[in-house]
């Protein structure tokens, strides 16, 4: 068996794509991965700091992509999407194309991991907290911005912020019943930071309840409210109203049975985590299987579509913690290794 003679395509150069392209790498397969931004890294390169331990993003994506980079096994196209495939006969024959340059290139290729993260929800449905009216009130990704000016001296300081918990989330009427599992934390990982820049701001998080099912995460946000003094008031706000160029945000406090009102200079929302639209096209091109919302969908005791040589990790399948999104790429890594170390491959 010639073992350089397998290859593996990675869709998505977020953490789980990275991992899982290093470790086939590492294992002395070939491994392309295949990215559409001009840098890896993906959502995480977004963000700031990292949960629960405070860490920077752009070390660990860093670390990933020197060892990426020192793996002759692993070739990283940037800026480059899958326009077309085609199935041969152990796999597939895929066409790519530059985003920038207009080149285009084909390649066979024995198996294929889509890895292709996640999406916000369009939060401008909720009328009420005047997303896309108001200019302060945004999106959590698009303060993780906001974050990185404060970071480095730019903006001033703010009086108060607010965050609203399960925007979309666990909410039939915008069809997205489901808890998406990470923005508990990810919250009050901002709530935190903002603390730590401004001590002096008020910081209000308004939730129905949090969820902190991972290892550290309750200490996690035991800290972020007792040592940082982060105020949590559960209850859903209601609105978010202009006041002398402040927000004006109404709610109740159903653990007080009281209603509350909070002047802010900003709100940020942690809308739904959503499947991007490229994930379920390219479910339908490679035949994987998608549950009704589009996120790839396992066959039962597997991360592969049966037969098909189809894997997948990390946000694509659903909101998934960096962390998570690491283990997920290093386990779909793992399938492709064993289905070519076959000796019938």
């Amino acid at each position: 068996m010639d073992i350089a003679a397998k290859t593996a395509l990675v869709v998505g150069g977020g953490p789980a794509g990275m991992e899982a392209a290093l470790k086939i790498g590492q294992a002395g397969f070939r491994a392309v991965l295949v990215e559409r931004e001009p840098d890896l890294g993906g959502t995480l390169r977004k963000l700031v700091s990292s949960f629960p331990r405070w860490e920077n993003p752009a070390d660990l994506i860093s670390v990933k992509v020197q060892m990426l980079e020192g793996n002759g096994n692993v070739e990283c196209l940037t800026s480059t999407t899958l326009i077309s495939t085609e199935r041969s006969e152990k796999g597939f024959w895929v066409a790519l194309r530059h985003l920038k340059n207009g080149g285009s290139r084909e390649l066979d290729v024995d198996a294929v991991i889509l890895a292709t993260g996640f999406d916000l929800m369009d939060v401008s449905v909720y009328g009420e907290y005047g997303y896309g009216i108001y200019p302060n009130v945004m999106s959590s990704l698009e303060f993780e911005e906001r974050l990185r000016t404060w970071k480095e001296g730019v903006g001033p300081m703010p009086k108060a912020v607010a965050f609203f918990k399960c925007v979309g989330s666990r909410d039939r009427s915008k069809g997205f019943p489901y808890c998406s599992r990470i923005c508990c934390m990810y919250t009050a990982k901002q709530a935190g930071l903002v603390k730590d820049l401004f001590p002096e701001t008020k910081v209000y998080v308004f939730y129905m309840d949090y969820r902190a099912a991972g290892k550290g995460y309750e200490e996690f946000v035991r800290d972020v409210i007792e040592k940082k003094h982060v105020r949590y008031v559960r209850g859903r706000p209601a609105k978010v109203l202009p006041e002398n160029g402040r927000l004006l945000v109404r709610a109740e406090d159903t653990l007080m049975g009281i209603p509350v009102e909070v002047v802010v200079d900003m709100v940020v929302l942690a809308s739904a985590i959503v499947p991007r639209a490229e994930t379920r096209a390219l479910a339908k091109t490679f035949g994987a299987l998608t549950d009704e919302y589009g996120f790839i969908e396992p066959v039962p005791y597997t991360t592969m579509r049966s037969g098909e040589r189809i894997f997948f990790a990390g946000g694509c399948g659903f909101a998934v913690e960096t962390q998570g999104a690491l283990q997920q790429g290093a386990a779909a890594a793992a399938e492709v290794i064993a289905l070519f170390n076959k000796s019938e491959f």
